[in-house]
């Protein structure tokens, strides 16, 4: 892994990812759900907004969607990130975070999502976004959660590499960009040292989500529940337990996937129809297991949004006066 605690090799790092797609596009769930957060904090009609880390401008221009009377401005450390946004979503302004051309801006409103997982130096990075902030500023970060007992957080406790404690509790399958995972009381300390205040905080991932997720991903799945790195013999059965579940609940749902993706094509192929036509019947029967995770998925966030065991957070922060 390299040393993305220093800033000149983070940047080399991310130009040479976002050089190969990194990050180019969200679902549009994902997108849906930030939209109505954003929209849920009663802001001003209207003011100067920045996506702080905007990588490729995909949640620059959601930021946009939500607050449309807005002056939206998306940033980022890398060039190529900046120079892609640009010509995807020219409705907005981008800039290299260290152009001291936009030094003298001020915001009313700051976004990041996705970024403080990221960045090299925490502390340096929450006052570097302080000097972008207005004094009566707000801030959402939406970032990967740290709290206990999340569907993720339990299993890594099983693990004996779960939680790395010398990269700042980082767990054990997260991007090999990612330098850290907070909790929502590390989020506030960082935050209260600039006079920031958490007035809302959302949590997503808390289940099901996150058995929606990774039933998505067969290689994933190995690596989550290796038996090998048990801490002992009771985690082992139940790291041996859960593969077998995520495998079977995978397979329920593969048919009903394959179907519905196939089926978004817009210009099929003889080959797209030959695949409904052999996937119709086994996905009359897969549709309910895809079903139940999907609509269990969505409640999860309608009715536990605000239980702080999820693994993703949305903390909404206002400046004290």
């Amino acid at each position: 892994m390299k040393d993305l605690y220093q800033k000149a090799i983070a940047k080399e790092f991310y130009e040479e990812r976002y050089k190969d797609g990194y990050m180019d596009e969200w679902p549009m769930e994902k997108k849906i759900k930030v939209i109505d957060v954003i929209k849920s904090l009663s802001l001003p009609k209207m003011g100067k907004g920045l996506d702080f880390g905007c990588g490729n401008g995909v949640f620059t221009n959601v930021l946009k969607q939500a607050l449309p009377e807005w002056e939206i401005y998306g940033s980022d450390i890398s060039e190529v990130a900046v120079k892609n946004a640009e010509e995807r979503y020219p409705d907005c302004k981008f800039f290299v975070s260290d152009n001291e051309q936009f030094s003298e801006l001020e915001f009313d409103f700051l976004f990041s999502h996705h970024v403080l997982e990221h960045v090299f130096d925490i502390q340096k990075t929450i006052s570097e976004i302080n000097v972008y902030l207005k004094t009566e500023a707000k801030m959402l970060h939406i970032l990967p959660c740290g709290n206990e007992n999340s569907f993720e957080f339990n299993v890594c406790k099983l693990r004996t590499d779960g939680i790395n404690k010398d990269m700042e509790d980082r767990f054990f399958f997260e991007d090999e960009g990612h330098v850290r995972r907070l909790t929502t009381a590390r989020a506030n300390d960082l935050m209260e040292a600039h006079n920031f205040k958490l007035e809302k905080g959302f949590y997503n991932n808390q289940y099901y989500n996150a058995l929606r997720w990774i039933t998505r991903s067969p290689d994933f799945i190995m690596n989550f529940t290796d038996p090998t790195k048990a801490i002992n013999s009771k985690s082992l059965k139940r790291l041996k337990s859960l593969r077998y579940k995520l495998i079977l609940l995978r397979y329920l749902q593969l048919p009903a996937l394959l179907f519905l993706q196939v089926r978004k094509v817009y210009n099929k192929t003889l080959k797209h129809y030959l695949i409904l036509a052999i996937d119709f019947v086994p996905y009359l029967v897969s549709y309910p297991f895809y079903s139940y995770i999907e609509t269990k998925a969505e409640a999860e966030w309608d009715e536990s949004k605000e239980q702080e065991n999820g693994s993703e957070m949305y903390l909404y922060y206002e400046r004290k006066q």
